[in-house]
């Protein structure tokens, strides 16, 4: 055993005099499954793992890069295992290859023909779909457009109409009896089912469900200190199908603002929530994989404070409160040092991210995705409070970030209100359109950032349900 125990010491010292002479060259050739960094991928690599796991050695974070083959955000003995496949040939590449596997290409794609349901739940006598592209304007058919048909009656004695789409093609659509019609409605991979939730400013406003699931996932609360002395109520959903034992299955994760608004509850002023587990649900029925849903609380009187990001002054008509001396900094180290780690602890996850919000949680979401664009994959900020600092803020912030891996950023999906009878979207307005513009004048791509504009939109969750399910689904690459 002592005989052992020193060759095995030997080995180490041996791989971190290697280490010290090789690796700053490492970095040049990026052989994945190179741990020890001599410019082969031998055995020795996967014995270089196996010390670092036995923590006998420490790995430089250029080693742990290379020797985390597995596509996992940590190192582990199945990266061994894999390295010693790949010598023995059996297999042929890793699945962290450079250039072969992104984060963005973890998300299965599913196929944009889908099945949107609509419960008749206001018992028009006849039921259309105006089903159009909101660039091109290209439509299905003329308005009002195609008269549904051959419905099925569900347990709350309403017609259900179905209507096959191609999302790739089209992405809007307005239900109507010919006279009364919905607002304009995203559809997206993500939808499965509306019915009419209320009128707002003469016109109805859907609700989403997932067509024909029961099941609404689970609710987990947890509370986890918060660095100014008190703690954060964190809701975590989990979706149908979720196993914690089954640590095969992985789960990409979606962190949001105002957690207390998200499921089901309606504890807000407007009444309405989130709806968010109706549409992961309807994502993972059109055959998405499954995302884990947490929601950072934030109903205490520190709101406005936390979720301000210090950017400098802010604007004069907004310089009180809260908002004078934001302590967003703070708030999005919890989100990643404290919420985060939790979660990837105690769950099955990947390693892709979201991070989204509304309001003064629209410009927090924005500013963490910013701060760490590392470890975020999209972002989606709702009737962001962009309003708070002005162009040359803002543009003082951009320029200062790196955005030169393109490769890397994430998405960027922003969404305002414009109705003429909701003062607030309209002061939030102008900086939530701008903001594109000033990204890529810092150069960040075009093609990342979707900015949408509601015209019949308010300030309120009604309208974020709605909206939801595109920001979703932009996030996820389709």
């Amino acid at each position: 055993m002592r005989k052992s125990r020193f060759i095995a010491l030997f080995i180490a010292l041996a791989l971190l005099l290697t280490t010290l002479f090789t690796g700053a060259c490492a970095k040049a050739s990026l052989l994945y499954g190179d741990a020890d960094i001599d410019g082969n991928v031998t055995i020795m690599d996967a014995t270089t793992i196996q010390l670092a796991l036995a923590q006998v050695i420490t790995l430089s974070d250029e080693q742990i890069t290379l020797a985390t083959v597995s596509g996992n955000d940590d190192l582990t003995i199945m990266d061994a295992t894999l390295i010693q496949q790949f010598i023995a040939q059996i297999i042929d590449k890793f699945p962290c290859m450079e250039d072969d596997v992104t984060d963005k290409d973890i998300i299965e794609k599913i196929d944009p023909n889908i099945t949107v349901h609509f419960s008749n739940n206001k018992k028009w006598t006849t039921v259309y779909a105006y089903i159009y592209n909101d660039t091109t304007g290209d439509a299905s058919a003329t308005w009002p457009g195609t008269a549904l048909r051959n419905g099925t009656v569900n347990s709350y004695g309403e017609t259900v109409y179905a209507v096959d789409v191609d999302c790739s093609k089209y992405d809007r659509i307005i239900f109507s009896n010919g006279t009364a019609q919905t607002t304009d409605t995203p559809l997206t991979v993500t939808n499965s089912g509306y019915f009419i939730q209320t009128k707002s400013n003469g016109k109805q406003v859907v609700g989403v469900y997932p067509y024909g699931q029961d099941n609404e996932g689970t609710l987990k609360y947890v509370n986890l200190e918060y660095s100014a002395g008190y703690n954060k109520q964190i809701t975590i959903w989990t979706p149908v199908g979720y196993d914690p034992e089954d640590t095969t299955k992985k789960y990409s994760v979606l962190y949001m603002t105002d957690g207390q608004n998200l499921f089901g509850d309606k504890s807000t002023m407007s009444g309405y929530e989130w709806e968010v587990d109706e549409t992961v649900l309807s994502y993972m029925q059109n055959g998405g994989d499954g995302i884990i849903v947490v929601g950072i609380d934030n109903s205490n009187s520190k709101r406005d404070c936390e979720l301000t990001p210090d950017l400098g002054d802010v604007v004069p008509a907004y310089n009180y409160g809260g908002f004078k001396n934001g302590t967003g900094k703070a708030y999005s180290d919890f989100v990643v040092n404290t919420v985060i780690p939790y979660i990837e602890a105690n769950y099955n996850t990947n390693s892709i991210r979201g991070i989204a919000g509304s309001s003064s949680g629209g410009i927090e979401a924005f500013y963490i995705g910013m701060e760490h664009m590392d470890k975020f994959s999209y972002i989606g900020a709702l009737s962001p409070a962009f309003l708070l600092y002005d162009k040359a803020t803002w543009n003082d912030y951009l320029g200062s970030l790196d955005f030169s891996d393109k490769d890397t950023l994430p998405r960027v999906y922003i969404h305002n209100g414009n109705s003429a009878n909701d003062s607030l979207e309209q002061e939030l307005y102008p900086n939530a359109v701008a903001m594109q513009g000033w990204m890529e004048a810092n150069g960040y791509p075009s093609q990342l950032i979707r900015t949408v504009v509601d015209n019949d939109g308010t300030h309120s969750e009604l309208f974020w349900a709605v909206w939801f399910p595109e920001a979703l689904s932009f996030g996820l690459g389709y």
